[in-house]
């Protein structure tokens, strides 16, 4: 087999040509302008025309917001095609790997050409502080593009609760030349993990990771009974019913600076005292104790703090409470760029969702449908301490398990006709992760799918814009201790 996405190399400078449009529609030469992107557009792949449509959907968002505004009907599919490119990206379909036959969208594409597929993707979903720090020479910027998971998953698809390294994670650089370069960290989370989760119950001996005091007897809740080596607890109690509730990064812009991490100190990123200080509703927990963090997370938003680190994971375990985190094989090269200039002490780290959002929903039902394996039980379960904070010299050591040896307990359901779906599900079974991406990927990719994807996001807007004001209605002096109920109730 062929990769499908390799293609004959191409000269565009992205980045050039779609300045060029930008230029026209900041000139009132629209027509012209939008003519010349259609023509940088044809014929180059699908991941290049993305780029050009972000760049110029961010460079010239107040222009083809007066074009819409004019209701110009010849260019009515051209302003809804830019519009939808600043939403949620899909991710490229990149790999490192060397099997041929593992889609990879950026072969036959220079540095500065990948830079700008994902660079695009920081001016379309990042604030004005990422914008200018793609300008700066010998600077670093950071991205995250994060893939739905549940916090029960796990590489191996028995022991819940490990994490799974699905998530990218980028380093986008300029050196003091201008020149572009960038390093995609393929194997990433951006999620915590349910192994830290204090739903997870507590023998009277699991320990608080903050306070190092043992936490009371509690069972576990409902399938996080599936976790069977629970670590110290994390997280904070957000909706006061006395159990901590995990949390993540909300997408959004985040200023980092570098921190040190576990036993061996190594590099590493966290939240900034002006990011915490900024950082309303950046975070959120899942309050609900389903795995998955969403509007259904009753006071789940809450505001920054600086504990949420970019920092190395573990070779079958991501080692997330909350952190992103790096596969070692990745987590080297990624700080090496991000750090090439000793001078640098500040980093904008974009994080974004990306889109799939339907094929993402057939995932989530189909986890949460069907019951992990579980391993039998280990009467040292809850007294096992986290490896973070053993010394090197006392970490575990042995084959690792790899997780295409592993079976899964997932099935392909009967009325799984969709051959993406079938294909999706079947690489679970195997413990394929590539080969789950890719099926993800292209069914992404599909229009009509995309087309779902666009109106879920209107929803979850409106969603996002109920909650933030009933959140403003509940706490306002005038309202009543009756009518506070009943908005919770949904009345």
């Amino acid at each position: 087999m062929t990769n499908p996405h390799i293609a004959d190399k191409t000269d565009i400078d992205i980045r050039a040509s779609a300045d060029r449009v930008i230029e026209g529609l900041q000139q009132g030469r629209q027509a012209e302008a939008l003519r010349l992107l259609e023509q940088e557009r044809q014929g180059e792949r699908p991941v290049v025309q993305e780029a050009l449509d972000r760049y110029v959907a961010a460079g010239a968002r107040d222009a083809l917001a007066g074009m819409r505004r004019a209701e110009l009907p010849e260019h009515a599919a051209t302003l809804e095609r830019l519009g939808d490119a600043l939403a949620a990206p899909r991710m490229p379909a990149f790999s490192q790997s060397t099997d041929p036959t593992v889609p990879n969208e950026l072969t036959n594409l220079s540095q500065a050409q990948q830079y700008d597929v994902y660079a695009s993707i920081v001016e379309a979903r990042g604030n004005r502080a990422a914008f200018d720090a793609l300008r700066h020479n010998d600077h670093s910027v950071l991205l995250g593009l994060r893939q739905e998971n549940s916090t029960l998953a796990s590489h191996d698809g028995r022991t819940t609760g490990t994490g799974v390294y699905d998530d990218h994670l980028v380093v986008l650089r300029r050196d003091a030349q201008g020149e572009r370069s960038l390093h995609v960290a393929d194997l990433a989370n951006t999620e915590p993990t349910a192994q830290y989760d204090h739903h997870a119950g507590s023998n009277g001996r699991r320990l608080f990771a903050d306070s190092q005091r043992p936490a009371p007897p509690l069972e576990a809740s409902g399938r996080f009974d599936h976790v069977t080596r629970p670590r110290q607890i994390e997280g904070r109690d957000a909706d006061g019913d006395g159990i901590r509730d995990l949390g993540r990064l909300q997408p959004g812009t985040i200023e980092m600076v570098d921190a040190r991490h576990g036993a061996d100190q190594h590099l590493s990123f966290r939240p900034s005292a002006a990011a915490v200080a900024n950082g309303r509703d950046m975070v959120r927990r899942d309050t609900d104790a389903d795995g998955y963090f969403t509007t259904a997370d009753i006071d789940g938003l809450e505001a920054l703090n600086n504990t949420f680190k970019i920092h190395r994971g573990g070779q079958w375990n991501t080692f997330s409470a909350g952190c992103q985190t790096i596969h070692p094989d990745r987590f080297d090269e990624f700080m090496r760029l991000a750090y090439a200039n000793s001078n640098q002490d500040r980093w904008q780290y974009v994080l974004t969702d990306t889109t799939t959002g339907l094929f993402r929903d057939v995932r989530v039902e189909v986890q949460r449908d069907q019951a992990p394996q579980r391993e039998a039980p280990d009467p040292r379960r809850l007294d096992i301490p986290d490896e973070e904070r053993r010394p090197p010299a006392q970490r575990p050591h042995g084959p690792p398990e790899y997780p295409r040896d592993r079976p899964q307990a997932l099935r392909i359901p009967e009325t799984a006709e969709d051959a993406y779906l079938e294909r999706f599900l079947a690489a679970s079974e195997r413990g394929d992760l590539e080969a789950r991406r890719s099926a993800t990927h292209e069914y992404g990719s599909q229009p009509r799918v995309q087309a779902f994807d666009r109106q879920g996001r209107e929803s979850l807007a409106f969603e996002r814009a109920l909650e933030a004001a009933t959140r403003e209605v509940t706490t306002s002096p005038v309202m009543t201790q009756d009518t506070q109920p009943a908005l919770a109730r949904g009345v």
